[in-house]
Formats: C-alpha cells, sequence, structure tokens
C-alpha cells in the first residue's frame, strides 16, 4: 500500500511538473512573441526603405556584425531623440526654416574631391545643429550628389527647391574652402558667427573642405546644443552621421553586390593609392602635393604573404587615381577585382560617372578584410566607415621617413598621428 502511494505521490508532482513546465513555455512564447513584435514594429516606427534595410543588412559595417547592431542601435537614438525633431521633415512649411546649406556648385568656385567634400558635410551639420538651423546640402557638380547618395533618415534635399527661389537678399555665403584661421571661429561666440545668429539671413550656404572635429566638440555650447554627442567617440560619429544622412541608390548597393560576388568567399584584401600628379588626372597637378611613389612590388608581396599566413585564397582591389596601378597588380594577382569605374577628380571633371566611381571606390574599401592607406582622407574616411581596426594597415611611400613598408595602423593612430581627415 505504501508503495502504490509513493508512486501515485510522485505521479501528482509529475502531473504538476509538467503543468507548470507548460505554463512556463507559454507564457515565454507569449513574451518572445511580443520582443518579435516589438522589433517589427520599431523597425518599422524607423521607417527603413528597402534600400536602407539591404545596406544596413549586409554592407554596413560588414567585418564586424556585433559593432553593425551596435551603431544601428546609436544611430537610431540619436534620430529618434535628437535629430528628427529638428529635421527638414519636422517643418510644417519650409517658409519657416532658417537654413546652413553646404554648397559646392558648377560656378567656378573650388569644391576639393569626395574627402573634401565629405569633410565639409560633417563639419557643416555640426554647425546647423549648433546655430538651430536646417542641414540642406546643394551639390551639383559635377551632378547632384541624390543621384548617388540619396537622403536617408535626414532629408537633406527636402526644402532645397524653396530655397534657390528665394530672391538673393534672402542668403549669404561664406567661402571659407582652407580657411583654418576663420572657419572654427564659427563654432564659437566670435564676430565671425553673427552671420550664424537669430539676426543673420534666412540662408547662409557655406563653402568649406574641412572638419577639425576635436576644435569643434571644444567649442562654445557644442555640449549644450548637441548633447548627444559626448556620448560618443569621434569615430562613432563620424559613422553616425554619415549613415544618418547618406545611404547609396540601387545601382551602387549592386555594384557592393557584385564586389561580393567577384570576392567569393575569398579573403578580399586592397588599398587606396593615391598617387598624386596622375598621368589619368593631369588638372590635379595644379592642387595636389607630389605624396611619394609607391612600391606595388612590396604590396602584392605583403597580399601573397598575409594569404598564405591565413590559410585562404585571396581577392584584391585597389582605389586608385592612377590606371598603371591597376596593370600593374592585376598581372600579379589573379583574382584581382575591377569595377566598372572611370578614374578622374571630381572637381576638374564633369563627368558624371567619375562621382559615382569615387562613390563607389570608397565604399568598396569599407568592406575589406584587409585594407592598406596611402595619404589621403579619402581612404581615411573609408576606414572610419569601416570601423574596425583588424586587418588596418599604412603603406608608406617614397617620400615617408620610412619608406616602402606597410605596417600596422589604427583608426585612432590616424586620427592622431595623420589626421587627413579630422585634422584637415
Amino acid at each position: 500500500m505504501r508503495r502504490e502511494q509513493y508512486y501515485l505521490l510522485l505521479y501528482f508532482w509529475f502531473q504538476m511538473l509538467c503543468g507548470l513546465i507548460c505554463i512556463w513555455f507559454e507564457n515565454e512564447n507569449r513574451t518572445i512573441t511580443k520582443i518579435l513584435n516589438g522589433i517589427v514594429n520599431n523597425r518599422d516606427n524607423f521607417n527603413l526603405p528597402p534600400e536602407r534595410s539591404v545596406f544596413f543588412a549586409k554592407y554596413l559595417l560588414s567585418q564586424d556584425p556585433k559593432e553593425r547592431a551596435k551603431y544601428v542601435k546609436s544611430i537610431k537614438y540619436v534620430w529618434e531623440h535628437f535629430l528628427k525633431p529638428v529635421s527638414p521633415d519636422s517643418l510644417s512649411d519650409c517658409s519657416e526654416g532658417r537654413f546652413l546649406v553646404y554648397q559646392c556648385k558648377k560656378r567656378g568656385r573650388i569644391c576639393g574631391g569626395l574627402a573634401d567634400r565629405e569633410r565639409g558635410i560633417i563639419s557643416t551639420f555640426l554647425l546647423a545643429l549648433q546655430t538651430n538651423r536646417t542641414f540642406v546640402i546643394d551639390v551639383d557638380k559635377p551632378c547632384k550628389l541624390e543621384q548617388f547618395l540619396v537622403p536617408n533618415l535626414y532629408n537633406w534635399t527636402r526644402c532645397k527647391s524653396f530655397i534657390q527661389s528665394l530672391p538673393a537678399n534672402k542668403s549669404n555665403t561664406l567661402q571659407m574652402y582652407n580657411n583654418r584661421k576663420d572657419y572654427p571661429d564659427l563654432f564659437n561666440k566670435s564676430p565671425t558667427s553673427e552671420i550664424l545668429s537669430s539676426n543673420g539671413p534666412q540662408v547662409l550656404n557655406i563653402y568649406v573642405n574641412m572638419a577639425p572635429l576635436q576644435r569643434i566638440l571644444s567649442a562654445n555650447n557644442i555640449q549644450k546644443r548637441v548633447p548627444w554627442l559626448k556620448d560618443f567617440t569621434i569615430r562613432e560619429i563620424i559613422v553616425i552621421i554619415y549613415n544618418i544622412l547618406f545611404v547609396p541608390n540601387g545601382r551602387l548597393i549592386a555594384a557592393l553586390d557584385s564586389l561580393k560576388s567577384k570576392q567569393n568567399n575569398t579573403l578580399l584584401q586592397c588599398a587606396h593609392i593615391r598617387y598624386g600628379h596622375s598621368v589619368d588626372i593631369p588638372s590635379d597637378q595644379r592642387v595636389v602635393f607630389d605624396r611619394g611613389r609607391f612600391n606595388t612590388t612590396v604590396l602584392s608581396s605583403f597580399f601573397i604573404r598575409n594569404a598564405q599566413d591565413r590559410h585562404m585564397e585571396s581577392s584584391v582591389f585597389i582605389a586608385t587615381d592612377l590606371s598603371d596601378i591597376h596593370r600593374q597588380m592585376e598581372s600579379r594577382h589573379k583574382n584581382y577585382i575591377r569595377l566598372n569605374t572611370t578614374i578622374s577628380h571630381i572637381d576638374y571633371s564633369n563627368s558624371c560617372e567619375g562621382q559615382y566611381s569615387a562613390i563607389l571606390d570608397q565604399l568598396a574599401l569599407t568592406q575589406c578584410d584587409v585594407l592598406v592607406l596611402s595619404f589621403s582622407g579619402f581612404g581615411s574616411l573609408a576606414a572610419y566607415l569601416r570601423s574596425v581596426d583588424t586587418g588596418l594597415y599604412q603603406c608608406h611611400s617614397s617620400k615617408s621617413k620610412t619608406p616602402d613598408i606597410i605596417t600596422n595602423l589604427t583608426i585612432e593612430d590616424d586620427m592622431r598621428n595623420r589626421g587627413y581627415f579630422i585634422n584637415y
């Protein structure tokens, strides 16, 4: 009898345990469903169009999925809490706005190359936030920027037509290209910055090619006016601003798809070689200093040794302003990737394809497992957007103190010692 009671009691507790487990699973399923629904709803609230979804999922910080998840969260945080309420789409009518316009027009003013423009756009965006002005980009040199990079979250094309329709007395233009003295003063209370005050013109256009971010972040009231800056490093600020402003159009994403297809699961090793005085860009000789010559044999040997050390097949991609470098590297590497691009300087060319090519080359560099930089803001920004130190190197030119060698590089080292992007 005791044995029967024991079995009955054991059966009772077993049934109770099963019931509790079933209740727990049911609650967990409800919780998981809520979480999934929350993710879907959050994504819908984030208003992701197809291009942005594809780019964020496949190409944003492709080297580190954990970093990508962190940045997507940070981008959403900054956008939802700080930028969306002051974005152009928050204006009920453009006539209500006061605008700061990064301008690069065909009317003969110098804008610089792609990195010059990116520096100017990022710093002007911060200046607009600090001075409570709505930020707009008006670039048509050589072609409209939005033909290639379209507004992501912050719609910098809205109100552009309205601004262009205003009479001349409603706007003013500041020429700050290479003006290293006066431009940083705009971020502080000074006579130079009075034009940005509420008594200034409704529209202020600016030509600038600098991003002295360390000086900007220490300017008067910048932390008060733009409080989210204190939560991030300079590297993170650059990535957040770039991806809030821009997403590549369908053609660029298709080209990145082609790059990945040609890579075919091999180790993608890349370099940006800014030659200067290139025979492919004769006009470049007027404005670009001689950066020295690069020993492509050293670069090829480095790529081959690197692949052997990792016991991997390798693909090679080079972004350069000299077509002969393509020929040299292609002769040495069987899986040399060429994209459908042209070599030109976007400030001295009327070629839309040249503008597309520059943007594509830079985006391609962000996808590389190994990235070797020369001395250029173009490559530096690619490294910042790539946003990992792993696989990042410096190629030293013939003018370097240590010529013809390749050394390890970190993004912080690039910012501190070279500063081709943030200190220019």
